[in-house]
């Protein structure tokens, strides 16, 4: 066969392996009591309530805004409300999170103020089922039993919620273990944010490949990148879309027609829910 009709051929099978690699779950699923808030990002966070704090936590339920919010395990298994892998930024200790006890942490205190790390029954407790979650699972070593302890506590939750996560096998975790719950996988775009390396896992979540393995129900990607072309291919897909982080009113407008939902921080949205 004459080599100008077998490259068609193999490119044809090439994009078709590419397509089936990025493709989100099969079945497209009714989101729409998720999809129907805005997220606050970390909580409705100012100057005098921190980020992930419980007094974020109760503005951003007081507000009627949905809660975007990120899961950590402890050195000593248990789960508590921070979003970096480290406490500098926010506790100014040079420690990473997961090298520490429940107890160290509890010693801590967030930006300055009285406020502690809230654990994960402290947060559920404080919401207590009147606004949806969205749970972003921060893995280290312990994926498998980060989303062991997250499932078990959760059975017992009584309000709406959903997971995510950057790293593939904590949504793969979720879809083999509880097919029934809404999973996403958080991404980047082809052009790489100032402040992340390019590591391996950075260029495999931008090519969008990882979705084989855990075939998400939707996708959360950063608005700033949105305009690669790997995730204007997955849009051929019928999957759900979450935007992140949005920082302005102008932007949130901008963004509504490609997104479904949008998590947002700095502003309070001039709507109270997507329209």
């Amino acid at each position: 066969m004459r080599i100008w009709l077998i490259l068609p051929l193999i490119a044809a099978g090439l994009l078709l392996l590419y397509m089936l690699l990025i493709a989100p779950r099969f079945g497209r699923r009714d989101m729409s009591a998720m999809t129907g808030h805005w997220y606050a990002h970390r909580g409705l966070w100012n100057a005098e309530r921190p980020e992930n704090s419980l007094p974020a936590f109760r503005a951003a339920v007081e507000g009627g805004y949905a809660i975007e919010t990120d899961v950590h395990i402890t050195l000593d298994d248990r789960l508590v409300i921070f979003h970096d892998d480290d406490l500098k930024r926010m506790c100014g200790v040079d420690r990473k999170l997961s090298d520490c006890t429940l107890a160290e942490l509890r010693a801590c205190r967030l930006a300055g103020t009285d406020c502690q790390l809230p654990t994960l029954d402290e947060f559920l407790e404080t919401v207590t089922g009147r606004v949806p979650l969205l749970i972003e699972i921060k893995t280290d070593r312990r994926v498998t039993r980060l989303c062991e302890l997250l499932n078990e506590r959760l059975k017992t939750y009584r309000g709406p919620y959903m997971i995510e996560s950057f790293d593939p096998r904590a949504v793969r975790w979720y879809r083999k273990n509880r097919p029934d719950i809404l999973r996403g996988q958080l991404t980047f775009g082809l052009v790489e944010p100032s402040a992340l390396p390019k590591t391996t896992l950075y260029r495999l979540l931008a090519s969008q490949t990882m979705n084989v393995l855990g075939r998400p129900d939707f996708i959360a990607a950063e608005a700033a990148t949105a305009h690669s072309l790997p995730l204007r291919l997955l849009r051929l897909w019928p999957v759900h879309w979450v935007a992140w982080t949005v920082r302005s009113q102008a932007e949130m407008d901008r963004l509504k027609p490609s997104y479904e939902t949008q998590i947002f921080e700095q502003f309070i949205p001039k709507e109270a829910r997507p329209r």
